[in-house]
């Protein structure tokens, strides 16, 4: 069993993200948890979590939307909801799907209260952003600090405060790389890990509207004005409910109020309960978990199985249905690049089965197969390579329009191919048992595919030859495809 940690490889970087979890660090450098058992999973992919057949404790101590690859978690991740904050009604309905994880520790009292109406047990664990040890002395001649102050606040600003102040880049910044690339991780930890050492060397005051540039400048000793944007609305309150606390939240109505000479709260005593606390549940996952994950991952791990169940790898659940038609409108991907997990652009879309079905498949998915970057066709039969697919599958009845005579490959380009790149496509029919299960268990075992990940299935189709949608509401209109 191994111990988590959230990264984040967003092209859009919000340290607010990376300052949550130094209170973590902290409780595994107390539990002596070395290095080599502390491992980073991306928070937006969540649900794509492996880790290479071991199991993983990891405090969910983060920010939370609906991005598609959270839900549902991976099965090798044990939550320690803790330090957490849910950005709606949507996010914490499926949090509480996790109730025998809890209790659900909320980073702010708008999380807790939308976590209690669930009719789940929630209380306000703080932010984990406090864990940062406090500075030894302060700097003899400090600087003054401007991280994103609200721009209504600049005119209040003492006037030998602006001229001597340093402005810190905008904490949510775009990074090197589109999408989520290690380059965009690596520079952000680079770039967070100065701006740390900087403030807490040389820093007297640091004036932001961040909440996560507050109170870890609070925990390592260094004053703070921190100011809303605006005076009131759900966005401002819900990120500071319960944690002004801590430190005076000013208002535009304050600003003429604010005393600009502020004194470091002790929180000492907060900051030792809130690392308590994150070592405490994560012994307790520990001790409830270890045991049963170690005797499953020996029985996974038997080097001899080939495990395919072919039940979920070409439908989506009626989950996954709801959250594709929610984020339809920002997606910009279809059904099939939803499911795959990947995009069209770098795709190489390889059909196995040049049978009737894989003529059907080619016909049916014409438009798939065109926006692809690459496709190709394979077939086991030795006697069928380097043939079109025509040629071995002549025109009959279902041939409505015209299909291109592609050529029949050998199976072994497969190997060749980038499996960040690859989706294979098992055309035959039985998913279950005979040729598909078969084709299936050879692609896995000498091919070292994974269901859901590289291979998929098309027997999951009705006469239409539209996509299998179980019993459901859902307009078949918006899910057409694989």
């Amino acid at each position: 069993m191994k111990y988590g940690l959230l990264k984040y490889f967003s092209y859009n970087l919000n340290i607010g993200d990376y300052m949550q979890l130094e209170g973590i660090k902290q409780a595994y450098k107390r539990m002596n948890i070395s290095k080599e058992d502390i491992i980073e999973i991306e928070r937006d992919m969540l649900a794509d979590y492996e880790g290479g057949g071991e199991y993983v404790i990891l405090p969910m101590t983060g920010y939370f939307a609906v991005p598609i690859n959270v839900w549902p978690l991976s099965p090798k991740i044990i939550p320690v909801f803790i330090g957490f904050f849910a950005g709606d009604e949507v996010v914490a309905k499926e949090m509480a799907k996790y109730e025998k994880f809890g209790p659900f520790g909320c980073r702010d009292l708008v999380t807790m209260k939308l976590m209690q109406q669930q009719g789940v047990q929630a209380y306000m664990s703080g932010c984990f952003s406090i864990g940062f040890e406090k500075r030894k002395e302060n700097p003899q001649n400090g600087k003054i600090y401007l991280c994103d102050p609200p721009e209504e606040l600049i005119p209040y600003i003492p006037r030998d405060y602006m001229e001597n102040a340093v402005e810190l880049p905008i904490p949510q910044r775009n990074m090197k790389s589109p999408g989520y690339k290690e380059d965009n991780e690596k520079m952000a930890k680079e770039y967070i890990d100065h701006m740390v050492a900087e403030l807490k060397t040389n820093a007297k005051l640091v004036i932001t509207r961040r909440l996560h540039m507050a109170l870890p400048c609070i925990a390592m000793g260094i004053p703070v004005i921190l100011a809303h944007k605006c005076d009131s609305g759900l966005v401002e309150d819900c990120r500071f409910a319960g944690l002004d606390r801590i430190v005076k939240v000013y208002k535009p109505k304050e600003y003429g109020e604010i005393d600009w000479n502020p004194k470091v709260p002790d929180i000492e005593w907060l900051k030792e309960k809130t690392i308590q606390l994150g070592m405490q549940r994560i012994r307790e996952a520990e001790q409830k978990w270890r045991l049963l994950c170690e005797l499953s991952e020996y029985y996974e791990s038997a080097p001899s199985q080939i495990y395919y169940s072919g039940m979920k790898a070409s439908y989506l659940s009626e989950q996954q249905k709801q959250m594709f038609l929610k984020n339809a409108w920002k997606l910009e991907r279809t059904v099939f690049e939803f499911i795959t997990k990947k995009d069209f652009e770098n795709m190489h879309l390889v059909l196995y089965g040049a049978g009737d079905k894989g003529k059907w498949a080619i016909r049916r998915y014409q438009d798939y197969i065109r926006r692809a970057a690459k496709f190709s066709i394979v077939d086991g039969d030795v006697n069928k390579h380097g043939k079109g697919i025509n040629d071995v599958m002549p025109k009959d009845s279902w041939d409505f329009c015209y299909v291109e005579n592609y050529i029949i490959e050998n199976p072994q380009i497969i190997r060749n191919i980038r499996k960040e790149n690859l989706v294979v496509v098992i055309t035959c029919d039985k998913y279950y048992a005979g040729a598909g299960a078969e084709i299936g268990n050879m692609l896995m075992k000498e091919y070292s595919l994974e269901e859901e990940k590289e291979l998929y299935f098309l027997d999951k189709l009705n006469n239409s030859m539209d996509l299998h949608m179980s019993v459901t509401s859902t307009p078949v209109s918006w899910l057409h495809g694989f």
